[in-house]
């Protein structure tokens, strides 16, 4: 039953079952489907909502031992399984590390812009990796704020706060 469930995992955005799925159990070519779309059911549902709790359906009457087995390995590939879909997912880069300083201007072409107060923002990003089995790379962003645009990006920030706060 773990080997199934780790086929089902492997194939999940498949709506048909792999060659050869289920031949172990003996199982006829109208019954492989089936259990394959049961399993992955059960499977997208765990890893949606990231626990192995009401894997069978009310009113599904299904016995108590292979409800226990069935939590019980859904419960113990959950991490992995979670992990995998997740690097496997496009996404927009991750941030790993904000190093920020305050710089002030002690000479410049232009006396007006002579101890001025500016803030040298170093983002270290994390992109996707684009091949199974490699590090990601991580990139550098350096950017320099005056005080206006720090001012109007701390302004957007707490809006982006307050939004998700709503939501939660």
């Amino acid at each position: 039953v773990n080997r199934l469930f780790n086929r089902v995992f492997v194939t999940r955005t498949c709506d048909s079952p792999p060659p050869g799925f289920g031949s172990d159990l003996d199982l006829t070519p109208e019954e492989a489907p089936r259990l394959y779309l049961a399993m992955r059911e059960v499977l997208l549902n765990a890893l949606y909502n990231n626990t192995a709790d009401q894997i069978v359906e009310e009113g599904v009457e299904l016995d108590a031992r292979l409800t226990q087995l069935i939590s019980q390995i859904l419960t113990t590939n959950l991490p992995q399984w979670r992990q995998a879909s997740i690097l496997q997912n496009v996404s927009l880069p991750k941030l790993i590390d904000v190093d920020w300083r305050v710089d002030v201007a002690t000479s410049s072409e232009q006396v007006t812009r002579m101890a001025v107060p500016s803030v040298i923002v170093d983002l270290q990003v994390q992109e996707q990796p684009t091949m199974v089995g490699q590090v990601p790379g991580v990139n550098n962003v350096t950017f320099e704020l005056s005080r206006e645009a720090l001012n109007t990006m701390l302004d957007g920030l707490g809006r982006i706060r307050d939004q998700l706060g709503a939501v939660q």
